[in-house]
């Protein structure tokens, strides 16, 4: 994506000196070339990128032509676009529907710390990487855009250069940079890096250091993203329609051949693809022309590998031995009458020229139209590698040739276990490549076989292609001869790589498992030796791979998963020896679980000559023992990631082993640790010698500090826990996720121990999902909900230089942090404690904050200023004859005047709100020890976004010494309830940042404590003759009010308006009211709490009332004058 520039231009130099980077502050830096020269692995786009340089205007039209014929952007490209729409000349580039959201989660990315992602998932051809750079090109004067153009291989050394482009100029002039980039799989190791290279160079920011956005190439699109797909919206279209207009225009017949943007201004159509790939019907399979067969060669290449090319030296070259007389014509003028399905491109001078297909569907189409004509797909892929890949190539052009041969897609089948966005998908690789599996649907299995085998012959030093030949054979042609031929091969071509050497197990075992049970003892157990081995070759290779390479050289990082397929390898040929053997004979099962010896019973068995596998069968016990424990420590302590789990099928085929050979079940780690905790061992524990860490985590529960209790030596166990790990599980989990064993609760001994199972609460909920459980368990969001936290005990520490250290027995102790994004801003956090077999984590760490703001007019809790606020009066209607209420604002900060609801916005917004009854909560709420604090209402965002939210609440603040642990939020949508835990609090509001999706919200007040709440009197006016007043004492709920006032107007009821009590009363209170009037008569409405019903006969003066506590004090007064409640 390196920006071409005109090599004729003499002010190159003069301008690059001048390119500057943009900085927090909204200005910009000046870069010299020392600089810009360390960008190695990163194309930088600068802020004031071709500002004030004069163009050649062939360049500028070779450029636009060679874009919209089909070739990748270039920044040139963007900024061409940009002048022509200043100068009057043209209109701007077209932004496909997805711009505006992807722009908007970047700059709300902006608001968070640390590092943070967006992806961007489309389908080849659809205009996707234009998108990205179009991102990147109208951001790069408020963010430092780069795009991550270097091999990945190395990330220490992308880290190194995101943070100096993130550190470029003085301190004050840093900023964050905005990373695109294609491949998704790195970001968690990145990310790590950079954190490391921060910590290495001390670097402490208050801003984000990086935003990856991911730009990633799916055939198949089912993301909570945002997506591109080949598919044009209504106003796409118009776009897209007004441009061709313009683009004819200007370049009239030329827009014929522009097949990149045509096929997206047809909206993908087919018919135009195929009339533009006619050429290619007339191919013939024997006598091709060289350049006939380059276009079949470019079309197969393209159909199968998006974003792949052929270098113009390659093509050239190629086509030089047909066409020597012509050496001074161009690749284009050579390749007619294909040339205008081709493209020839350039975007950095320092790397040659490129070709490619004009799109990837125009590659597709020709591919497809050659089958048609008997070209097939083999023949043309033996063909491409017998002429193309014969001498050495470039790197490149193996790259592209081995993600054709031997690149497995994901693919996506329904599964009902599994619901995402409504659509119940499983995600899995397919067997083989696209190409080979088209090869062996369309022709036949022997051709997929042969295509491998001749790259696999070809490129001699290369694994991969033998080692995807070994799979074709065993998996689709049953040929198990060849398919140990092949993965021998491949293990010879790279020794010491235990992934390939997995193939060779795998080969064996599938013929184990293939074999028919009726096989002789003597046929099974032969290929089982055989299947053993080649898995205990293989769990060796993956223990060297991970030996001295363990540790740093200074650079770079081991970050590779661990290979455990060899040790699963062998149980699951050990299950399969097992169920064969023991189904022909019983006294196998005797024999394999070591009751009995094999000499013992050799003729009950059948076979003296079986004795000479007395050797492998004696081990077997034994060994899947040790192995099922092994693997079930790494099933039990980790996992791929914090939202990923292990196939289930590998705990399934543990267990079974474990279970056949040894007779027990296979043992519950986690209740292992704590049955040792709970057993009555009167003397302290030491953390002296343990091989493992489960020792020392049992020994500092133990002796977990508390009130009368200090140890001195906390941190020898917590040093010994950390040993323990790495020399035990390190290399094993280094890649993995640590799952949290159980948390610190607030009691004592073994109740001390709260276990992790979090999702329990959310069986309460019939309507839970598993996207709401994936939300809930994502940032740690299930630790701010009453549900779990109740039983937790919280901590409090520091956060310093990126890490995170407790306060714990009077000591400060560094714990991990579940969440390392946590780790970005130093500040005084409070979080819960629990273990993961590596020791002490941190989870749900929350700043912390326990500020108070007087903001209601209160005696008990002083008064407040809402000069902050801009009053705003919703709009009304009416829906099954409750009222809902519409508010829309630009960006400021605005209070509702009808239900207090305050909001803050940076740009316009739309939304509605209604009130809902707590009615159907009540049982819940009391399940967790809560009670309303602030009206329910039911809140709907249509139209921008909210950055805060503040809830009213009506709990006087009087005596509330600290908010911490008082004050929850439910949040309530379709997918379940979230009771959030909040420490933001005013005398009116609870503030939320960055508020949820969920539309029902209220504030709650935790139970167990006296509350007194900010309260109305409603005084209505009955219709009767005679002088009958309702008067009622509620909390300010409008939704409580918004039902009284229904009742009383069914019954024909005025309100008279009285001010409200001065002092916050207590609402479990029964209250009093008396009258001055002689013959009134006061009844009391039990069946609603405070409601008074006053009956005054012959009524002829004022009417003076008041209300009492239960204790006789004077809670409110008013008088009621003749004049309003005859009026």
């Amino acid at each position: 994506m390196r920006v071409k520039w005109a090599e004729e231009q003499d002010t190159e130099s003069k301008m690059a000196s001048e390119l500057a980077l943009s900085t927090a502050r909204s200005g910009e830096i000046c870069v010299g070339r020392e600089m810009r020269d360390s960008f190695s692995l990163l194309d930088v786009l600068y802020a004031n990128q071709f500002k004030g340089e004069s163009l050649d205007p062939k360049v500028v039209v070779q450029t636009e032509e060679t874009f919209y014929r089909g070739a990748p952007p270039e920044w040139l490209n963007f900024h061409i676009s940009e002048q022509a729409e200043s100068d009057g000349t043209g209109t701007s580039f077209i932004k496909r529907d997805g711009y505006d959201s992807l722009k908007q989660q970047i700059q709300n990315k902006r608001k968070l710390p640390g590092i943070s992602t967006v992806k961007l998932f489309h389908q080849p051809g659809c205009g996707g990487t234009t998108l990205a750079m179009q991102v990147l090109w109208d951001l790069r004067r408020s963010f430092r855009c780069a795009v991550l153009t270097g091999s990945t291989s190395d990330i220490m050394n992308v880290a190194t250069e995101v943070v100096h482009l993130f550190t470029a100029g003085s301190r004050g002039n840093q900023n964050t940079v905005l990373l695109l980039l294609n491949d998704e799989h790195i970001l968690e190791n990145l990310q790590d890096s950079i954190m490391e290279k921060m910590v290495q160079q001390r670097i402490v920011t208050n801003i984000p250091v990086v935003i990856f956005f991911t730009c990633v190439r799916k055939e198949v699109l089912q993301s909570d993203h945002v997506i591109l797909q080949k598919a044009l919206s209504d106003t796409e279209k118009q776009k897209f329609d007004e441009k061709k207009k313009e683009l004819s225009r200007k370049y009239r017949d030329k827009c014929g051949q522009f097949h990149g943007f045509n096929i997206m201004q047809t909206n993908f159509s087919q018919a135009y693809v195929k009339q533009a790939c006619t050429v290619f019907s007339t191919v013939q399979r024997a006598n091709k022309p060289l350049k006939t067969q380059l276009a079949t060669f470019l079309s197969l290449l393209n159909a199968y590998v998006p974003g792949s090319y052929l270098l113009e030296s390659q093509c050239l070259e190629f086509l030089k031995h047909e066409d020597s007389i012509h050496g001074h014509l161009s690749l284009e003028d050579r390749m007619e009458p294909f040339s205008h399905l081709i493209i020839t491109f350039q975007h950095d001078v320092r790397s040659g020229k490129k070709v490619c297909m004009a799109h990837p569907m125009i590659a597709q189409c020709c591919t497809e139209l050659m089958g048609e004509a008997d070209v097939t797909r083999s023949d043309t892929a033996r063909s491409f590698l017998n002429s193309l890949c014969r001498d050495e190539i470039p790197p490149r052009l193996l790259s592209f040739v081995k993600d054709m041969l031997t690149k497995r897609e994901m693919k996506v089948e329904e599964n009902p276990k599994k619901r995402i966005n409504g659509n119940e998908i499983k995600e899995d690789r397919e067997r083989f490549s696209r190409l080979i599996l088209d090869i062996q649907r369309k022709e036949s299995e022997v051709q997929s076989a042969s295509v491998l085998k001749m790259a696999s012959m070809i490129f001699l030093q290369n694994p991969f292609f033998p080692q995807a030949l070994a799979r074709f054979y065993y998996i689709e042609l049953k040929d198990y001869n060849q398919a140990e031929r092949w993965a021998k091969e491949a293990k010879e071509r790279d020794p010491k790589n235990s992934f390939v050497a997995d193939t060779l197990g795998q080969v064996y075992k599938n013929h184990l498992k293939n074999k028919d049970f009726s096989a002789k003892p003597r046929e099974s157990l032969k290929l089982a030796k055989k299947a053993i081995q080649a898995f205990k070759d293989e769990d060796q290779l993956a223990e060297n791979e991970h030996g001295a390479d363990m540790k740093e050289d200074g650079n770079t990082k081991v970050s590779h998963i661990f290979n455990i397929r060899g040790q699963f390898g062998y149980l699951q040929v050990c299950n399969i020896v097992y169920d064969q053997l023991v189904t022909q004979n019983e006294t196998w099962k005797k024999v394999l679980t070591k009751n009995v010896s094999m000499g013992s019973v050799l003729g009950s068995l059948g076979d003296n000559k079986l004795y000479r596998f007395n050797g492998l069968i004696s081990s077997l016990r034994d060994e899947v023992e040790k192995k099922c424990n092994f693997l079930n420590a790494y099933l039990t302590f980790s996992k791929p990631g914090i939202q990923k789990d292990d196939p289930s099928y590998i705990q399934k085929d543990v267990s079974s082993c474990y279970c056949k050979y040894t007779e027990h079940p296979l043992p519950d780690l986690i209740r292992d640790v704590m049955n040792t905790f709970g057993d009555n061992v009167e003397e302290n524990m030491s953390p002296s010698d343990a091989d493992t860490p489960e020792p020392p985590i049992v020994g500092l529960l133990k002796e977990w500090p508390g009130d009368n209790n200090s140890p001195s030596d906390l941190m020898l166990f917590v040093q010994k826990i950390n040993h323990s790990y790495d020399s035990a599980y390190a290399k094993y989990f280094q890649s993995r996720y640590l799952c949290p064993l159980f948390y610190l609760g607030e009691d004592e001994a073994l109740s001390r121990i709260a276990p992790t199972n979090n999702s329990q609460f959310l069986l309460e909920n019939d309507d839970a999902t598993t996207d709401f459980i994936n939300y809930m368990m994502n940032n740690d969001k299930i630790f701010k909900d009453l549900r779990v936290n109740k039983k937790l005990l919280k901590f409090h520490g520091v956060v310093q230089n990126y890490k995170l250290f407790a306060a714990i027995g009077g000591m400060k102790v560094m714990v991990n942090a579940n969440m390392r994004d946590s780790l970005w801003i130093q500040r005084d956090v409070s979080f819960y404690l629990g273990f993961t077999i590596r020791g002490l984590v941190a989870f749900g760490i929350q700043t912390e904050n326990n500020k108070l703001g007087p903001t209601r007019s209160c005696d008990s809790c002083g008064s407040v200023k809402d000069s902050n606020w801009t009053a705003a009066t919703p709009e009304r209607r009416t829906e099954n004859a409750l009222p809902i209420y519409r508010m829309q604002s630009e960006a400021g900060r605005f209070k509702c005047s009808v239900s207090g609801l305050r909001w803050v916005c940076k740009k316009k917004v739309s939304f509605t709100y209604q009130f809902k009854s707590w009615e159907e909560h009540w049982q819940k709420l009391n399940m967790v020890h809560c009670k309303p604090g602030g009206p329910l209402m039911d809140i709907t965002v249509t139209d921008g976004e909210l950055d805060e939210v503040h809830l009213p609440h009506w709990v006087c603040m009087d005596g509330l010494a600290k908010v911490s642990g008082k004050f929850a939020v439910l949040h309530k949508g379709q997918s379940g309830n979230f009771l959030e835990e909040v420490s933001e609090v005013t005398s009116s509001h609870v503030r939320l940042f960055q508020p949820s999706s969920f539309s029902t919200n209220a504030v709650l007040i935790k139970a167990g404590f006296p509350m007194k709440a900010h309260c109305n009197v409603l005084i209505y006016r009955t219709n009767q003759k005679q002088l009958t007043l309702h008067i009622y004492v509620i909390v300010c709920d409008p939704a409580r009010q918004q039902e009284v006032e229904q009742v009383e107007r069914a019954r024909g009821s005025r309100m008279i308006q009285k001010p409200n009590p001065e002092k916050s009363l207590e609402t479990l209170e029964s209250f009093i009211l008396t009258t001055d009037a002689d013959s009134a008569e006061i009844s009391v409405v039990h069946s609603t709490p405070n409601f008074f019903e006053v009956f005054i006969k012959n009524a002829e003066s004022n009417v003076k009332l008041k209300l009492e506590d239960e204790e006789k004090h004077i809670v409110w007064t008013c008088a009621i004058s003749k004049d309003e409640y005859q009026n």
